[in-house]
């Protein structure tokens, strides 16, 4: 079987690797917590490279600026290195992608932020996320789901590499991404 390495570095709180199928199902997974991005990075780089590997998919942000730019530069050195199409996808599109948050209907999907704000979009949306401060943010009853643990009632929080994995059939339905001019997502 053919594998797509999938990298998310945006949360505050965490790395996430993954060796997914196309059809997004977990091949392997690795989420390391509370460690630094620089690095933990190359090894779990190195420990889900396998030869089986034919794209990479990496999240774009929003997310913190030192993550989303280390994740990027990762995953930009192994898909050049193995001449591999690299694919991004943004951090609220990965938890949407999840699949339990399809059986909530109209529901929102929300990062950390920092700084006491959060990223937002509604599930359809959120490819276009905002940043809101938590105190303002108001999901009127309807479910929010997460990969973070957030203040926020009612949450769901998702397993980050499931979701990541989940996503990367989204990813790979999108053109590669130009090396040449690779950005990250700012919400202001």
């Amino acid at each position: 079987m053919t594998a797509v390495l999938a990298i998310d570095t945006a949360s505050r709180s965490r790395i996430v690797v993954v060796r997914a199928g196309r059809d997004g199902t977990v091949l392997r997974a690795e989420v390391m917590r509370g460690a630094s991005v620089g690095t933990s990075l190359p090894g779990l780089l190195q420990r889900m490279l396998s030869e089986d590997v034919e794209a990479v998919v990496v999240v774009v942000g929003p997310g913190t600026y030192t993550g989303v730019r280390a994740g990027m530069a990762g995953a930009l050195g192994v898909a050049q290195a193995r001449g591999l199409p690299l694919h991004g996808i943004g951090s609220l599109e990965v938890v949407a992608c999840a699949p339990l948050t399809s059986s909530y209907g109209a529901s929102w999907v929300a990062a950390d932020a920092g700084r006491g704000a959060l990223y937002v979009a509604r599930t359809p949306a959120a490819a276009t996320p905002r940043r809101v401060l938590l105190g303002e943010f108001d999901s009127g009853g309807a479910v929010v789901f997460s990969t973070d643990t957030l203040t926020l009632q009612p949450l769901v929080v998702i397993d980050p590499a499931a979701a990541l994995s989940a996503a990367v059939p989204l990813a790979l339905s999108r053109p590669p991404l130009d090396p040449d001019g690779l950005t990250a997502l700012y919400v202001d």
